[in-house]
């Protein structure tokens, strides 16, 4: 009998185990969420979403490094205009909300561009994770920890799968069409505000500058390094190579060395009106090596739009994120 017990088990066993493999070979597909699904909870707009903070703090270098944690139950929605596939864009996405003409980045982990596509919408239910500015650029994130705030963080990156799966919910495919992307050129980009922010926009007719702008030389790199194993890193600009001869790609990577780039873009140069804009590109990004465009030569750009300064809010710098290098035509 106990024999005829364990058989029985047995069986059971195995058709347990032949009917999961079955469902890992023919999964359901996945949900695709719509606004339907988020009817207990209240929709806000990314533009209105922003200025909840601005209310809270302003806009001004006092908001720096300010938390607002979201105690209601709001969702925004937008389409996805970044990608990190080519490296660049680090451990976010930017959302784009047609409806109020506004962005705003979502700090996440890597490898997004294969969970998020650009031109997919995607939901983000909002209870219980935070808005923060770091040196002027709002993103939406997890509440900080104590060495978050230290570093002057005012957020951190929704990491975990349950936390992930509690907030960030994926819609239908879509594409990036041109009313996506904000087009500025000569005549114009002097209409660009600070409530682009996190918004793709193509520079067109702008012009490459290598030499000095706002008391910095570029193209230049960064160099980060952990003298003693400390945690903290040592920043130094760098503008030339190591063998000491000048550098003339967007970034540097050469095994373990790979620096930040910055080069410099601008219309009407030396004006009291020139808009001056700075291409941050990582040692990380399959472009990295790419040669930088002739100095004094005119081409089109197109890029996240985000802004940077000090710590305590001065040398504000406007910064072009290259999604990739098809954002260079030059």
């Amino acid at each position: 009998m106990n024999k005829i017990f364990k058989l029985a088990m047995l069986v059971i066993a195995v058709l347990g185990f032949s009917s999961c493999y079955n469902h890992f070979d023919d999964p359901a597909p996945m949900k695709v969420w719509t606004a339907d699904d988020f009817s207990d909870a209240k929709f806000i707009s990314i533009k209105d979403l922003k200025q909840m903070f601005y209310d809270a703090y302003g806009s001004g270098a006092s908001s720096l490094a300010k938390t607002l944690e979201i105690t209601e139950d709001l969702v925004i929605s937008g389409k996805v205009i970044s990608s990190d596939q080519a490296g660049n864009v680090y451990k976010s996405i930017y959302l784009y909300d047609e409806s109020s003409e506004s962005a705003i980045e979502v700090k996440v982990m890597v490898s997004n561009w294969v969970l998020y596509h650009p031109g997919q919408t995607i939901f983000v239910r909002l209870k219980g994770l935070c808005l923060g500015s770091y040196r002027y650029m709002l993103s939406v994130g997890i509440m900080p920890s104590a060495e978050d705030i230290a570093n002057g963080y005012a957020n951190n990156n929704i990491q975990t799968t349950p936390e992930i799966d509690a907030h960030i919910f994926r819609g239908a495919l879509g594409t990036l069409t041109a009313s996506d992307t904000l087009v500025v050129n000569k005549n114009n980009y002097q209409s660009l505000t600070d409530a682009d922010l996190g918004r793709l926009v193509r520079f067109e007719d702008v012009t490459y500058k290598a030499g000095s702008f706002d008391g910095d030389k570029y193209p230049q790199y960064l160099e980060v390094t952990y003298p003693n194993n400390q945690t903290t890193g040592v920043y130094e600009n760098r503008y030339t190579l190591p063998d000491g001869s000048p550098f003339d790609t967007y970034a540097y990577n050469d095994g373990s060395d790979r620096f930040y780039g910055s080069s410099w873009f601008t219309y009407n140069e030396g004006t009291s009106v020139a808009g001056n804009y700075i291409v941050r590109v990582s040692g990380y990004a399959n472009f990295a090596l790419t040669a930088l465009p002739t100095d004094n030569s005119t081409g089109n750009l197109t890029a996240i739009y985000t802004k940077y300064s000090s710590r305590s809010g001065g040398f504000v710098k406007y910064q072009l994120v290259l999604n990739a290098l098809s954002g260079v035509d030059f």
